[in-house]
C-alpha cells in the first residue's frame, strides 16, 4: 500500500475507533449472558454494539475484507483483514476503572499495516504505522531497561485455560523482577509498554484480537516479541531484556 493511502487509512481508523469508544456510555449495559464465553468473562450489549459500529465503518473503507473480531467473525479470504476488540477490559469498564479501551488493526495479507489503541478514560490515543508509533501524535518507544531484576512486568489477565502456567510465571516474577502488575487489559498493557510506562509484557492467549493490535505498536515503537503461538505465551520487551528473560526462563524450567 502507498505511504499516502496509509496515513489516510490511519486518520479513518483513528477516527473510527474514537468515535466506537463513545458507544460504551451512551444507553445503560446490561449483560448478555448466553454470549458468556467462559466462566467469568463478561460479555455486555456495549461490547455487540461497538464491534457492529465498528464493522459498519470499515465496510466504507474497504466494501470487502475479512473481519475478526472478538464478538463476530467474517473470513472471506481476501487481502485485507480487521483486527478488532471492541471493548477490551470489559470487566474494568463494567466496575469505573479507567484501564480498558478498543483496539484493532488493519493486515494485509497477513501483514499488519495500522494498529489503533484508544485508552478514552484516560484520553489516550495510540498508533502505529510504517511511519513509527505515537501517542497523541508524539513518537514513543519502548523501556531501555536492560536487567530483569529492575523491571516493571505487565501480565495479561487469568484465563482459566492457563491458570496453572500464569501461577508459575506470578511466583517466578514476584521473586525476579522489581514490580509484578496484573490491570486486566491488553489495550493498555500493550500501550504502556510501546510507551516505556513498564519493560515486559506477557500475556497468555490465542486470540489474534488480544495480540495483534498490540504487537504491532510495540514493534514500532522498537520492541520485540517472543512467541509459543503453540502454547498460546507472547511476551514483549526490547530485545536485550527479551533476550535475558528467554534465557532466563528456560534456566528456570519454564518454558512451555
Amino acid at each position: 500500500m502507498e505511504d499516502k493511502k496509509i496515513k489516510k487509512i490511519t486518520k479513518k481508523l483513528i477516527k473510527i475507533a474514537k468515535s466506537a469508544t463513545k458507544q460504551y456510555y451512551k444507553h445503560s449495559f446490561y449483560e448478555v449472558s448466553s454470549r458468556h464465553k467462559f466462566e467469568g468473562d463478561d460479555v455486555t450489549n456495549r461490547d455487540i454494539e461497538t464491534q457492529n459500529y465498528i464493522l459498519k465503518k470499515c465496510k466504507k473503507i474497504f466494501p470487502e475484507f475479512s473481519f475478526i473480531g472478538e464478538e463476530q467473525k467474517i473470513s472471506n479470504n481476501n487481502k485485507y483483514a480487521f483486527v478488532v476488540d471492541p471493548i477490551d477490559g470489559t470487566c474494568n469498564f463494567k466496575h469505573n476503572i479507567p484501564l480498558y479501551g478498543t483496539q484493532l488493526c488493519l493486515k494485509e495479507d497477513d501483514k499488519i499495516l495500522i494498529s489503533v489503541l484508544i485508552v478514552p478514560a484516560l484520553k489516550d490515543v495510540y498508533y502505529a504505522n510504517k511511519f513509527g508509533a505515537y501517542r497523541n501524535g508524539k513518537r514513543i518507544f519502548v523501556s531501555d531497561e536492560k536487567e530483569l531484576c529492575d523491571s516493571i512486568v505487565l501480565l495479561g489477565d487469568f484465563s482459566a485455560s492457563y491458570m496453572k502456567d500464569q501461577q508459575k510465571y506470578i511466583q517466578y516474577l514476584s521473586e525476579n523482577c522489581k514490580r509484578l502488575r496484573l490491570i486486566g487489559t491488553s489495550c493498555v498493557s500493550s500501550a504502556y509498554l510501546a510507551d516505556g510506562k513498564c519493560d515486559l509484557y506477557i500475556i497468555f492467549s490465542k486470540n489474534a484480537w488480544d495480540i495483534a493490535p498490540g504487537q504491532f505498536l510495540i514493534e514500532m515503537a522498537g520492541g520485540c516479541m517472543y512467541a509459543n503461538k503453540q502454547y498460546g505465551f507472547y511476551a514483549f520487551a526490547n530485545k536485550t531484556l527479551l533476550e535475558k528473560f528467554e534465557s532466563a526462563i528456560s534456566k528456570a524450567d519454564l518454558k512451555l
